[in-house]
């Protein structure tokens, strides 16, 4: 195989693992009206909330996801990152929407959360969101991923253009950030699905907890209605209406 087709060939074989649970690709009329759902709806403003209010605020939710969460991580203990103990979720002072999974079962919740939500179903998402990832085991995946990623990247390159410490290094950095984006951009699909069984299994509106992802699309970059290579999240349009087949999925089921 010519030496410069084995770092594509290595990286799409990447894409191919470690993802198991996705959706149909929305069709461009779906994805069209979700556009401009998003623009028509009224923005909102942030109401001010102390860091003490939205603790309390975010312990409610974090205690009624908590029995959903374990019996979810014991049916995906084969691939959960945790041992289905319970699960942290802190805030930080922060006025942005923003939260992320880290270490084993850690949750961070910026306050920015709190204050531009208008029901708990939307806080709730967020962080079945986050808690998601830890149940697909995301975080290990990703570091895997980039590791390997960087070791085709590195051996491409090196056996291209020669084997300087900078060519290698060169090609490792470039293969980790091809393995980490589509593959990221999956991770997140998957998340928001299960976060939508969480949601349910939890006694949460899920229609309710819609209204999240168009306050999130209206904060980013909404002209796009398809994800590209670039991003590492799917944009507005497209992940709304994949929430829409998420709701669907569950009423259904």
């Amino acid at each position: 195989m010519p030496s410069r087709y084995r770092l594509v060939v290595g990286l799409i074989f990447l894409q191919g693992c470690g993802v198991t649970y996705q959706l149909p690709i929305p069709p461009s009329s779906t994805l069209i009206e979700a556009a401009n759902e998003i623009r028509a709806t009224p923005t909102r403003e942030p109401v001010t909330v102390a860091l003490n209010s939205a603790e309390k605020r975010i312990g409610e939710i974090e205690r009624r996801l908590q029995p959903a969460t374990q019996e979810l991580c014991l049916n995906l203990r084969e691939r959960a990152s945790a041992d289905c103990r319970t699960w942290q979720i802190s805030i930080i002072d922060e006025d942005e929407i923003n939260a992320y999974a880290t270490g084993t079962n850690d949750v961070v919740v910026h306050r920015g959360v709190i204050e531009y939500a208008q029901k708990d179903d939307e806080i709730a998402l967020v962080v079945a969101h986050e808690l998601s990832h830890h149940l697909l085991n995301h975080l290990n995946e990703s570091a895997a991923r980039n590791i390997l990623g960087s070791l085709i990247g590195a051996a491409v390159a090196t056996t291209i253009g020669g084997a300087s410490s900078g060519n290698r290094d060169a090609g490792a950095e470039v293969g980790s950030w091809i393995a980490n984006q589509s593959f990221s951009r999956a991770q997140e699909k998957e998340a928001d699905i299960m976060a939508g069984r969480l949601l349910f299994n939890a006694g949460y509106s899920l229609t309710q907890a819609r209204s999240q992802f168009i306050l999130l699309a209206q904060l980013s970059d909404h002209a796009r209605v398809r994800s590209t290579f670039l991003d590492t999240h799917p944009v507005g349009p497209e992940r709304l209406a994949h929430w829409d087949m998420i709701i669907e999925g569950t009423a259904s089921n």
